[in-house]
């Protein structure tokens, strides 16, 4: 078992998809669809930023801290802080 699968393994409630996303600056997602959180994680990512990947949006779902359809709005910004903080903080 590497590294992600363990991380993985923490979180068995939610489903997780590797996803191949050619941009840098994209690392993942989580997406709540009638109750169901399904994270999404760039896999073209290095191992370190996936791990980190896996711990901010499961932080999303735990918490229940998600933004709006909008990038830049005041709830958007607020959860990814929030879930940043929590990523900053977890500990394996």
């Amino acid at each position: 078992m590497n590294n992600i699968e363990i991380y993985i393994d923490k979180f068995p409630q939610y489903k997780f998809y590797g996803i191949e996303v050619e941009n840098k600056y994209y690392y993942g997602e989580a997406d709540k669809v009638d109750g169901i959180v399904t994270i999404f994680i760039n896999t073209l990512q290095p191992e370190w930023k996936q791990l980190n990947t896996i711990i901010h949006e499961s932080a999303h779902a735990e918490f229940n801290v998600f933004g709006d359809s909008k990038r830049w709005s005041m709830k958007t910004m607020l959860a990814e802080k929030q879930a940043q903080y929590i990523a900053r903080h977890f500990i394996s």
